[in-house]
């Protein structure tokens, strides 16, 4: 075997794979527009899933052709040091250069799957998050303007040549001056502004396609996002957001991907950064379909958080789960799922099963309502980092999973996502008015839920979370199933003289019946909040509800979900 030439081919197919991987996601994330105007939504959330598999089918695809040109060389660390080097040269001047390590990065640990992470033959960037060289040409447009007005933001809408007709654009533009005016008068006292800078990037998804921009007036600057609805009518904006933490939202780990087409993924990053800046960049990468790179950012900042903090490792607070032991620490703001060996009963899946549901909601909508967790292997960390009761938690229930060597604890599989609190901890410490705004959140998160043809199972308060935002986030996915495939039904009642009243072995339920009436004992807590909830939502506990929402599904309905808040809509211009 020729090393040079292997290890320069071994080099060149991965970086040419990934430009082949890279074009096919660009042209799907392309007809993001097409669907868009055509209203073809079921088709859009079809190739969102086909997109979202692109990436681990080319990973395989390149293993298996790196495993037939190194041969008994694959596992050749100084090969691997000499590929990484000829790698580098490839892609140095690439726009995509850092996505393209990315991938590198996922060929190496499918080599070297049971070994720790080693920067001799892989990525890695100690340094915290820093942004590229700009191209603002090719990331933004500018619209000049001296001061904010209708026209200009018609100049916005129009600048994007929707092939469809709109509702009525004066109407909108003339409600989107009116809901923004005020908040420019209220920073600066009055409407002159230098100019608008408008991202050339639509964001689709679901059922809409978000406007991205900012306005600028010498150092100030004010975000600003238009949701456009394509209906019976025509397009319309359906409102418009712009304070930076609704907008965070709409970015949020809760939600399925955009599709946002451009050839410059790293500086559409950098401008969304710059408009959110405590949003985490691995959750924006995340949030316009470059999840593999999300997970290297994330993987980047846990590291570097170690490295620099003498934090602990301890026990997530809340009640223990049957099927995950879960910890967190002080500060880094998320939390760690290991799978438990054996599940205390009721709970009576397997292992696999529980991988199996989270891998269908990394690939499903999951409509703002469920966390996004990435999925880690043999990561190691350093024992002295683990406190007494954790280690004693992880022997005790998740020996399969986790490894002590030395000085090193090595994980072998685990879920990192965002933490939240824990809703049943959250509501014995709110305030009246919190604890009303959240629990009343909580029931239009199942509803939303449902409306996705996702029926959670497990409906305690303890499996949903309250993120820094105030929404109601379900994080327990190992019972979660299809609405469709639940069968609703209702608690029988017997008369005082029928003789089978009492006897529960008459009663005969199968594993998908649904008892839509026992919720209320756990959903409802006694007193006002209980109240409140039960005024807003009280149908949760009807199987009517559960089977009229069946019937909606089946019959091929696309239904809507927002990422925003529906006080925020523009009722007038409001097609359904």
């Amino acid at each position: 075997m020729d090393k040079d030439k292997t290890i320069h081919e071994v080099a060149s197919y991965i970086c040419e794979k990934y430009d082949i991987l890279l074009a096919t996601f660009n042209e799907i994330t392309a007809y993001g527009k097409e669907y868009f105007e055509q209203k073809r939504f079921h088709e859009h959330h079809a190739q969102q899933q086909n997109r979202y598999r692109l990436y681990g089918n080319y990973v395989k695809d390149v293993y298996a052709k790196t495993q037939s040109l190194l041969l008994e060389n694959l596992y050749n660390v100084a090969y691997w040091i000499e590929i990484k080097k000829q790698y580098s040269l490839l892609i140095k001047d690439k726009p995509h250069r850092l996505n393209s390590e990315t991938f590198y990065n996922s060929i190496t640990r499918k080599v070297f799957f049971d070994k720790s992470f080693n920067a001799d033959i892989e990525y890695f960037d100690y340094t915290d998050y820093k942004p590229m060289p700009k191209m603002d040409n090719e990331v933004f447009d500018v619209i000049d303007a001296s001061h904010f007005s209708p026209l200009v933001i018609k100049q916005i809408i129009k600048h994007f040549q929707f092939s469809v007709k709109f509702e009525d654009i004066e109407r909108d533009c003339q409600k989107i001056f009116d809901e923004v005016a005020p908040s420019i008068i209220h920073q600066k006292s009055n409407l002159f502004i230098d100019r608008v800078e408008i991202l050339k990037t639509v964001f689709y998804r679901n059922r809409g396609a978000f406007i991205v921009g900012r306005i600028f007036y010498k150092n100030w600057s004010m975000p600003i996002v238009i949701p456009l609805l394509n209906e019976e009518n025509g397009v319309f904006a359906d409102a418009v957001i712009t304070a930076p933490a609704e907008i965070s939202i709409i970015f949020s780990f809760t939600r399925s991907s955009f599709f946002a087409h451009t050839k410059y993924p790293a500086q559409l990053i950098d401008y969304l950064k710059s408009m959110l800046t405590h949003k985490a960049v691995g959750e924006l990468y995340d949030s316009i379909g470059y999840y593999r790179h999300g997970k290297t950012i994330l993987y980047r900042d846990l590291m570097n958080y170690i490295h620099n903090h003498d934090d602990k490792f301890i026990i997530a607070p809340g009640i223990k789960g049957m099927v995950m032991a879960v910890f967190t620490t002080q500060y880094f703001n998320f939390v760690f799922k290991i799978i438990r060996d054996k599940f205390a009963p009721p709970k009576n899946c397997t292992r696999d099963f529980v991988i199996k549901k989270y891998e269908e909601v990394e690939i499903n909508d999951r409509v703002g309502r469920m966390a996004y967790a990435h999925l880690f292997e043999n990561l190691e960390f350093p024992r002295n980092l683990f406190t007494f009761e954790l280690i004693k938690e992880l022997k005790d229930t998740c020996a399969e999973s986790v490894d002590f060597i030395g000085d090193k604890v090595v994980i072998k599989h685990v879920y990192i996502e965002r933490r939240m609190t824990p809703l049943n901890i959250y509501l014995q410490k709110a305030n009246p008015i919190d604890a009303c705004r959240v629990i009343l959140d909580y029931g239009f998160c199942i509803k939303e839920l449902a409306a996705a043809n996702i029926f959670p199972g497990d409906l305690l308060l303890k499996n949903f979370g309250v993120t820094r935002h105030g929404r109601v986030i379900f994080y327990d996915y190992d019972e979660i199933a299809k609405v469709t495939e639940c069968r609703f039904r209702r608690i029988p009642v017997y008369s005082d003289d029928d003789d089978t009243r009492g006897n529960t072995e008459m009663i005969t339920a199968e594993a998908n019946d649904i008892f839509p009436e026992e919720f209320k004992a756990f959903m409802a807590p006694d007193g006002p909040i209980g109240e409140i909830f039960l005024a807003e939502h009280n149908e949760i506990f009807d199987p009517k509800y559960w089977r009229d929402i069946q019937k909606q599904i089946e019959a091929g309905e696309y239904l809507r979900f927002y990422a925003y808040d529906q006080f925020k809509r523009f009722k007038a211009t409001n097609n359904s």
